[in-house]
């Protein structure tokens, strides 16, 4: 029935240890997988492109996972929020409702509710289940830019070109309090672990952190001198992360309230960062087309991705740290399988991804199968198509689409004696980068990783089922989510993501 795995200890070539991996699938399939994958810091591998869903018509402007990793939510310019599904029989659910372009979402704790910020003015707060009901939130007097959850649910943070931002009740959707202070747009706002601070930043060149219950500003960073276009706090809600319109990364230590890291991450615009559930990684995308994971410890760029067409807005680690999902310009959602330790680097990204990883019944070939099905109940459905650049509106995600093509691989970066600017800080030893004074600057060659041995030998984590990106192929491979109908009833089309990955990812 495809339950069953078994794992076979051998010692490779060369010494060291691997594992072998023999899973059967509910389709009859049998996949024979090995890995010995080296890791890097906590468990922090080559991003590998595990998935990609297709349905937006326009840029995807946020995705985030769903709390047990089971689904992927994105949102998009084309006024639509998608909840993929990883397990091949389920649908998508599309949920329309806005009456302007999304900009951001946001998942509960629960994962029973979707928040998403609309240029409407409205939040809205949908079930997430295939009828798609949601209640409409009149939140702002502007575009609302960013949304987020408290950690327990009960918070809702709103962001706005009204200059504030504001707290609301999930349950009763009453208004909790406002934060005022911001001179111009504010493009993002995050609780930190204990929903007792807020971080805000935007057109106004500041990172604002706030106490929740005094309702005032306790500290403000002035060291961009561009917009900022997004800021979180780090997992245990020590430090302050913010990017910026200039693509520099910047880090602030709240003990001593001190600049603690700087770093050149991307040439154009860096949009989405998101912290690894470590807190020793960052995740980020920018205006160069690629998404990068920094080693926060060292102070250094570990690895540079090449996948999406055109420019990604946002990405997002899964709750466990397994995963990565980045969205973009080019209407498309990516999930990377960035953590393989051991039996974990042959069985796919997270245990939703294995149990999708099979061939549907009646596929022709393993490289080219697509697990993913679209749209479900009420949830509207759309014939999937490729769509242009985002239209400007003056904030992340706003300028004009990139033209470069991506490589669909991962490199390694070669480790330079510093990677991130020290700034003075009597805080975060933690995150101070290893080495002596410098910068790392975006552009620096990186050299590519060595030839991948054959498929199955000791030393590479391989499954036949998804083709890894850097092995060549078509970026089909990895395409999970088949093409949405206009009709709710239809059964989908089976749909691809066109294009050689070697060369670019996309299609119409």
């Amino acid at each position: 029935q495809g339950l069953g795995e078994s794992l076979y200890p051998r010692r490779p070539a060369g010494g060291g240890r691997a594992t072998t991996s023999a899973r059967g699938s509910e389709h009859g399939l049998l996949r024979l997988l090995s890995s010995s994958a080296p890791m890097l810091g906590s468990g922090v591998v080559e991003p590998r492109l595990e998935r990609a869903f297709r349905g937006h018509r326009g840029a995807v402007t946020a995705v985030a996972f769903h709390p047990d990793e089971q689904q992927v939510i994105s949102s998009s310019l084309d006024g639509c929020v998608f909840v993929w599904h990883f397990r091949p029989q389920l649908r998508p659910y599309r949920f329309v409702g806005h009456q302007g372009e999304v900009y951001d979402v946001a998942v509960s704790p629960s994962g029973q509710c979707i928040a998403s910020a609309s240029a409407d003015r409205t939040v809205r707060l949908w079930n997430n289940t295939a009828q798609g009901d949601s209640h409409v939130m009149k939140v702002h007097t502007g575009s609302v830019r960013s949304v987020a959850f408290s950690r327990d649910g009960a918070t809702l943070l709103t962001a706005s070109d009204d200059k504030t931002v504001k707290m609301w009740d999930v349950a009763s959707q009453r208004f909790r309090g406002s934060l005022a202070g911001h001179t111009h747009w504010v493009y993002s706002a995050a609780f930190a672990k204990n929903a007792d601070l807020v971080a805000s930043g935007g057109e106004d060149k500041t990172v604002r952190v706030w106490d929740v219950e005094k309702k005032v500003s306790i500290v403000t960073f002035q060291d961009f001198d561009v917009a900022v276009n997004k800021v979180l706090f780090n997992p245990d809600g020590s430090c302050v992360a913010a990017s910026g319109a200039n693509g520099c990364i910047k880090l602030w230590d709240l003990r001593s309230r001190r600049l603690l890291q700087h770093y050149d991450a991307h040439a154009g615009q860096a949009f989405g960062i998101d912290f690894h559930p470590d807190g020793a990684h960052l995740a980020s995308v920018g205006e160069d087309q690629t998404l990068k994971l920094w080693d926060l410890r060292e102070g250094r760029l570990i690895y540079k991705v090449h996948g999406h067409k055109e420019t990604p807005l946002s990405c997002c680690f899964a709750p466990s740290g397994r995963g990565i999902v980045s969205g973009g310009r080019d209407s498309l959602v990516f999930v990377w399988d960035c953590c393989r330790t051991g039996a974990d680097a042959a069985l796919g990204l997270i245990d939703g991804l294995d149990a999708a990883g099979a061939l549907p019944p009646g596929a022709s070939s393993p490289a080219r199968s697509g697990s993913g099905r679209s749209g479900a109940g009420r949830a509207a459905q759309v014939r999937a198509s490729s769509s242009g650049p985002a239209r400007p509106r003056g904030g992340p995600g706003s300028t004009g689409a990139g033209s470069g093509r991506g490589s669909g691989r991962a490199t390694a970066a070669a480790p330079p004696a510093a990677a991130a600017r020290r700034a003075p800080s009597g805080g975060g030893a933690s995150l101070a980068p290893a080495g002596g004074p410098g910068r790392l600057v975006s552009g620096t060659a990186v050299p590519p990783p060595p030839p991948s041995p054959p498929a199955g030998s000791p030393g590479e984590a391989s499954s036949w089922v998804f083709a890894p990106p850097h092995e060549g192929g078509s970026a089909a491979a990895a395409a999970s989510a088949r093409e949405p109908r206009p009709s709710e009833p239809i059964a989908p089309s089976g749909g691809s993501v066109g294009g050689s990955v070697g060369g670019s990812v996309g299609g119409s």
